[in-house]
């Protein structure tokens, strides 16, 4: 009899900002078999640098995960100043509150840590960026032969052919470093790029979270993070799952469908209308290094029960 095969975990290194949908998006990957999270990264973005690892690290505390290095990152973009969500995630980024997490950061900067996890790694690591790019950017400017040594880099950002969250051209992570975010897609590194077309179309109302039967301590911590989101404004009834989706991009490929592009990101360099900061342009349609979702390319459903099924979320009626 033939022994089955069971393939290890991917290791991923996930660079974050959180934020709520940034934390269940960490929850969701802490939980997942196919998963091993070697490291976390932080950058600003959501909130200052300060609450986004506070955050960082009270998760993995919350979770019983502080095996996991965190390493601090950008306190500011390549150029001027982060704007901060603090309307949309709260003061702090969490809309449920954590004790003040007891363990520290690792004495190796978020540009370094991933240099050298990427270099000790080759061909092993997955990247996946769900904040603005300024730690991606550092690093390839930094250590240029370092980020191509990843397995896989997947990116949540941008708006591509479609209208952005801050202004009209430009979605949040992209807008809060456009520099940034165009060095790294410029960079000829292939990566796959969660942008807001297929993110607008995944979502959880307020129905979905009061109805959600966790069986777990992350799949609880999700449910009270999102309950807060909407005890914020008793006019939010949908929660777009921007980073979750991207985990859900990692595990199960066949749930978006994709294609390549050549793209750039306007900035300060290539238009002085800062309107258009953050701005992604499609240069070629027909291929290039940039994976983005067709339009109408994602599976919902299987998208849903993928975030549900990581979160350890059942409903009454089993959906």
């Amino acid at each position: 009899m033939t022994a089955s095969y069971v393939a290890a975990p991917d290791a991923v290194v996930i660079d974050t900002d959180p934020g709520v949908d940034d934390a269940i998006a960490l929850l969701m990957a802490l939980s997942c078999p196919q998963l091993d999270v070697v490291g976390l990264t932080t950058t600003a973005g959501n909130v200052p640098i300060g609450p986004a690892t506070r955050n960082a690290l009270a998760l993995l505390e919350n979770v019983s995960r502080t095996d996991i290095p965190v390493a601090r990152g950008a306190a500011r973009p390549m150029r001027g100043r982060f704007a901060y969500a603090r309307h949309v995630h709260s003061a702090e980024g969490l809309t449920h509150p954590l004790p003040p997490p007891t363990s520290r950061t690792s004495d190796t900067g978020a540009v370094r840590f991933l240099a050298q996890t990427l270099r000790a790694n080759p061909g092993r690591v997955t990247v996946i960026a769900l904040g603005p790019l300024t730690n991606l950017a550092r690093l390839h400017r930094d250590h240029p032969t370092a980020l191509p040594l990843a397995k896989r880099v997947l990116v949540m950002g941008g708006a591509v052919q479609t209208p952005g969250n801050v202004t009209p051209s430009a979605e949040f992570n992209f807008y809060s470093d456009p520099t940034a975010a165009r060095l790294v897609i410029e960079s000829g590194i292939p990566l796959t790029l969660i942008d807001m077309a297929p993110c607008r179309q995944v979502f959880l109302t307020r129905a979905d979270v009061e109805a959600a039967r966790p069986s777990t301590s992350a799949g609880i911590l999700a449910q009270q993070l999102l309950a807060g989101w909407f005890g914020q404004d008793p006019t939010r009834e949908r929660f777009h799952m921007y980073d979750p989706l991207t985990l859900v991009a990692a595990v199960n490929p066949d749930a978006i469908r994709l294609r390549w592009t050549t793209m750039t990101v306007d900035d300060s360099t290539t238009t002085d209308d800062s309107s258009l900061w953050g701005r992604c342009r499609v240069l070629d349609e027909t291929g290039g290094p940039i994976r983005v979702a067709e339009r109408g390319g994602v599976d919902v459903q299987t998208s849903l029960r993928v975030i549900r099924e990581l979160l350890g979320w059942s409903h009454p009626a089993g959906n």
